[in-house]
């Protein structure tokens, strides 16, 4: 039987979705692609702005081309916990139960506030130092207002949680585990996934997880350190931070001192977590670090974090174990994306574990409306049965007729409690249409919104030094109702207009090129009227450019429904 599978992952920075097939074969990448989200959607795990991750996923699901709107979710973060713990043997159903009770002893998280699942490890019994009965398990727990901003952006985009996984288990499952052999292998292996404001850091010995640890550190704080050293846009410094220049380049090396200290604390605080799991195991050592993420790209990181540490270290291809025959993506995305897939791929191949393994930490509330239409329609069956038995019965079975009666009032009584359950789900689901409705007018009224002060610094910036601005004047495109309602919006948002005097003839013109080329607010620049005296000296031109995405404010990004 064929499976088609797609994992969701909602970082700090971008939303990315996997597809994967399988059938007989090993399974195969469809379609990944990924869309980036406006800084504060997501902050530490937990989405901050639901209407804003909507959009992003619905973009997504266009631009990606996935199959199907149910998906297999990751969630991280420090309300997030994933840990190993030692509890009484009982069987999986009586555990259950038991840590309903008991769990709050083993996760900072209040009971009636946390979602959780569990596996045992070890399911041969050792006896505690009171001679009881125990067994390892590994639990996974969230919070339910973490899981509920996360489910409530993926119903702004049509989208269903079939299941909710951690993202640390999610990236031990895109790697499988080195065998051990005559040769070598097996042992003890760190996976570090570093994203733009989290650091995951994952242990394992073999396929069994043995420490997790989630860092608040990541790559954007490099990113803010080279913009604000060099007074440039974010998005000119995440080039220059991935070495988008050549070797020896003076703004190069400018940016590599200025996120030097915050590279070398990144790295420590890697190593540090690694240390702290080799002195909680009894001293076993880390043999390999395999390390991925969109922050992993950093210049001179990787480097950084291998010092000090004994074990080898490998980038993570999160394709590797996949077949590629029918993937839709060009081979240029896809070598962009092996950075970044690791989190999605291993939720994708959630379905593809055994089924001791997959842990999901989905409410049970979410199946409420669902299972009330499936006690209706048993309800309705119930009634429907006992009217057949009693014009059927017989007067010595009205003993049994009664006791079919009771269960069939037991019944109804739950459907009502149900359907009272479900009347107020939707007068909840109305009001927050209606407020994601308002801010939605909000956002529209500030579509085209330009960011000047923004914008004539990051001019200042790049002009030649030996040209001035005689005149300038910009103007912002208000965006038509039909343009601000569809998904694809148009590249261009305003223009501008420039009257330049200065000296240097025409190689100042072409320095003026060159430098507004460089500008991520400014597109399609041109030249007109190039006026030069003899001796090529002075010189005066007009200039046109067009404002792109870049340019555009944030406001709107920080409306709050």
């Amino acid at each position: 039987m064929s499976t088609t599978s797609i994992g969701l992952d909602i970082g700090s920075s971008a939303v990315r979705a996997a597809e994967i097939y399988a059938d007989r074969s090993s399974p195969s990448l469809r379609r990944y692609a990924q869309v980036g989200l406006p800084a504060g959607a997501v902050v530490d795990g937990e989405v901050m702005d639901a209407l804003a991750v909507s959009a992003a996923l619905r973009r997504l699901w266009s631009e990606g081309g996935f199959s199907g709107n149910k998906v297999v979710l990751g969630v991280s973060g420090h309300r997030v916990i994933v840990r190993q713990a030692e509890v009484p043997a009982l069987n999986e159903e009586d555990l259950r139960s038991a840590l309903q009770f008991d769990a709050q002893e083993l996760i900072p998280i209040p009971m009636e506030d946390a979602a959780f699942d569990f596996r045992i490890l070890d399911r041969s019994p050792t006896a505690d130092g009171d001679g009881k009965s125990t067994v390892r398990i590994l639990l996974v727990a969230a919070h339910r207002d973490l899981l509920r901003n996360h489910l409530a952006a993926l119903r702004g985009a049509g989208l269903e949680a079939t299941a909710v996984d951690a993202t640390p288990l999610a990236l031990l499952r895109v790697v499988p585990p080195t065998p051990a052999g005559p040769g070598g292998g097996g042992g003890v292996e760190a996976l570090v996934s570093i994203g733009a404001e989290m650091t995951t850091v994952a242990v394992r010995e073999g396929s069994t997880p043995k420490f997790i640890r989630s860092l608040a550190v990541g790559g954007a704080k490099l990113t803010l350190g080279i913009a604000g050293a060099m007074h440039i846009e974010p998005a000119v410094a995440e080039r220059l931070k991935r070495g988008a220049l050549p070797e020896g380049s003076p703004q190069l090396a400018q940016a590599r001192r200025a996120v030097s200290g915050e590279l070398r604390d990144l790295a420590e605080e890697v190593r540090a977590t690694v240390d702290f799991f080799v002195a909680q195991s009894d001293g076993s050592a880390v043999e390999r670090l395999l390390v991925t993420g969109g922050a992993s790209q950093t210049a001179g990181l990787v480097e950084a974090l291998s010092g000090g540490l004994s074990a080898q270290l490998y980038r993570i291809d999160p394709f590797a174990s996949l077949g590629m025959q029918s993937v839709v993506l060009a081979e240029a995305d896809l070598q962009r994306a092996r950075a970044t897939a690791a989190t999605a791929v291993g939720l994708a191949l959630w379905p593809f574990d055994a089924v001791e393994s997959r842990l999901t930490v989905l409410p049970d509330e979410v199946n409420a409306t669902r299972r009330a239409r499936r006690l209706t329609a048993v309800a309705a069956a119930a009634v429907a049965g006992v009217a057949v038995l009693l014009g059927a019965a017989a007067v010595g079975q009205h003993l049994a007729i009664h006791r079919a009666t009771d269960q069939v009032h037991a019944v109804q009584g739950q459907v009502t409690t149900l359907q009272g359950q479900v009347t107020q789900l939707e007068a909840a689901t109305a009001v927050h249409r209606q407020v994601q409705s308002r801010a939605q007018l909000v956002v529209t009224s500030l579509a085209g919104d330009v960011d000047w002060v923004r914008l004539l610094g990051q001019l200042a910036s790049v002009m030649p030094p030996n040209l001035s601005l005689a005149t300038f004047s910009g103007t912002s495109a208000t965006p038509s109702p039909a343009a601000t309602a569809s998904t694809t919006q148009p590249s261009g948002i305003g223009t501008l207009s420039f009257s330049v005097k200065g000296t240097g003839g025409l190689p100042a013109v072409s320095a003026w090129l060159d430098g507004l080329g460089r500008d991520p607010s400014l597109q399609g620049v041109w030249v007109s009227g190039i006026s030069l005296t003899r001796n090529g000296g002075s010189v005066t031109f007009s200039s046109t450019a067009g404002l792109a995405r870049a340019a555009a404010s944030n406001r709107a990004s920080k409306v709050e429904p």
